[in-house]
C-alpha cells in the first residue's frame, strides 16, 4: 500500500456509552464492501479486521453489548478509502485516522495534565462529538439522566471543542431511540438552548467554520427498545446501520472549507484594506483576497494551501463549487437541490469509470463525498448548523 496517501486524523470524542466503539464498527461494517457510495474502507491490520468484526457481530448476535474503550486506552484506526473499477482493479485514495479516546477521560478527575492528548488534538484536522441519543432523549423528556448529562458531560466535550479552530461534527448516537418522537429541528432547538452548546457554535459561524448535526443508528430502527429501566434491549432483528457514512463523508468537504476560510483571514491579515461586501459567494471572497482568482486560476489557491490539502486543481475546483453552492440562500438551494443532485451523481459515476490510479482514485472518492454530504444536506436541512 503507497505511503504517498494523504492521512486525516479525526479525535472522536464522547461520555462512556455513547456509541464511540460501537459506531467505528458499524461504519466498518456499511463500508467494508463497495457498494453505492462508491468506494470501500479497509483497516489497518487483520488483527483490528477482526476485532471490529468481532464488536459487530456481538452487536448483531450476543444479547449484551459490546465494552466501550478502556480508560487507559487510546484506540486508533486508521481506514484507507479505496475505489473498485469496473475491470475489478482497486486503487488507494486517502485514509483517515480515528482516535477513539476512552470517555473517562472527559468526565473523571485527571491529576496531571494529558500533554499527549492535548498535541493529538492540535494535530487533527477533525473532531467528532458524540451526543448520546439516549440521554438526549431524557433531556428532552426533563429527566435525571438527561441533566446529569447536561451538568456534567456535554461541557466537557465543549470545552476540549472551544479551543480547536478544525470542523466539528456533533453525531446523534441511537437516532433509532428519537425518530418516531422528535424531529432533528427540536433536537437541535433544544440543544441551542444551552448557552455553552449555543456559544460554541455562535463563535464558529462568525469564523465561517463549519459545524455540522449528523443523526445516526449504529442498528437501525427497529433492532433495539429502550426499556423502563433506561437499558436497551434487542428485539431479535438483525442490525441496518442508518447514515453511519456521513460523519466520514463531510470530514473532507469541510476540512477544505475551513483550510480556506483560514486561508482568506491570512491574505485579508497580509493585504491592504478591502472593502467588506455583504453576500459575497465563497468564489467571490476568494477571489477579493488572492486577486484573479477565478475557475482558470485556482492553481493560485492550492499553492497558498497546507501540503496535504493541495488536490489536483478540478479536485479543488469541485470542493469550492460546492461549497459556494452550500453557502446560496436557502431558497435558492431549494430550487437547485434536484439538479444539483442529479449532475453530483452524473460527476460520480463518471470518475469511477476514469480511475487508472491514486490521483483519480481520489478524485472520484471526492466526489463520492460531495454527494453523500449533498444527500445529508437535502434528507437534514437542519444538520447544517451554520445559522442559527
Amino acid at each position: 500500500m503507497s505511503d504517498s496517501l494523504n492521512t486525516y486524523t479525526v479525535i472522536m470524542l464522547g461520555p462512556r456509552g455513547s456509541g464511540k466503539t460501537v459506531y467505528l464498527a458499524s461504519m466498518y461494517k456499511k463500508l467494508s464492501t463497495q457498494g453505492k457510495q462508491g468506494f470501500f474502507l479497509e483497516v489497518d491490520s487483520s488483527e483490528k479486521r477482526k476485532r471490529l468484526h468481532n464488536i459487530y457481530t456481538q452487536i448483531a448476535i450476543d444479547e449484551k453489548w459490546p465494552k466501550g474503550t478502556t480508560y487507559d486506552e487510546v484506540s486508533e484506526w486508521t481506514f484507507t478509502c479505496r475505489v473498485q473499477t469496473e475491470n475489478l482493479n482497486i486503487y488507494s485514495a486517502c485514509r483517515f485516522k480515528y482516535l477513539d479516546y476512552a470517555g473517562g477521560r472527559l468526565t473523571d478527575e485527571m491529576e496531571d495534565e494529558d500533554t499527549s492528548f492535548d498535541n493529538k488534538l492540535k494535530n487533527s484536522d477533525a473532531l467528532l462529538g458524540i451526543l448520546d441519543g439516549q440521554k438526549l432523549k431524557a433531556l428532552m423528556r426533563n429527566e435525571n439522566l438527561g441533566k446529569f448529562w447536561l451538568v456534567n458531560e456535554l461541557p466537557n466535550m465543549l470545552n476540549i471543542m472551544q479551543g480547536s479552530q478544525k470542523p466539528i461534527h456533533f453525531v446523534i448516537s441511537k437516532w433509532d431511540t428519537l425518530i418516531n418522537e422528535y424531529s432533528l429541528e427540536q433536537l437541535r432547538d433544544r440543544l441551542l438552548e444551552i448557552e455553552e452548546f449555543r456559544n460554541l457554535i455562535q463563535a464558529r459561524n462568525e469564523a465561517r467554520l463549519p459545524v455540522r448535526l449528523i443523526p445516526i443508528s449504529s442498528v437501525g430502527m427497529g433492532f433495539a427498545e429502550l426499556q423502563p429501566d433506561g437499558s436497551m434491549a434487542k428485539t431479535g432483528s438483525l442490525p441496518n446501520p442508518f447514515l453511519v457514512e456521513m460523519p466520514l463523508a463531510c470530514i473532507l468537504p469541510d476540512m477544505i472549507k475551513t483550510t480556506l476560510e483560514e486561508l482568506i483571514k491570512k491574505q485579508e491579515g497580509l493585504s491592504k484594506p478591502i472593502e467588506v461586501k455583504p453576500n459575497l459567494s465563497f468564489w467571490e471572497r476568494l477571489k477579493q483576497v488572492v486577486g484573479g482568482v477565478g475557475k482558470v486560476g485556482i492553481g493560485i489557491v492550492k499553492e497558498l494551501l497546507p501540503k496535504k490539502y493541495r488536490f489536483a486543481e478540478d479536485i479543488l475546483e469541485d470542493l469550492i463549487d460546492f461549497l459556494d453552492d452550500l453557502e446560496k440562500p436557502a431558497q435558492q438551494k431549494r430550487e437547485a437541490a434536484a439538479k444539483r443532485t442529479e449532475e453530483l451523481r452524473r460527476k460520480q459515476a463518471e470518475s469511477q469509470r476514469k480511475v487508472t490510479d491514486e490521483a483519480t482514485a481520489l478524485k472520484h472518492v471526492v466526489n463520492c463525498f460531495i454527494s453523500l454530504t449533498d444527500e445529508l444536506e437535502s434528507k437534514f436541512p437542519g444538520s447544517n448548523l451554520k445559522k442559527l
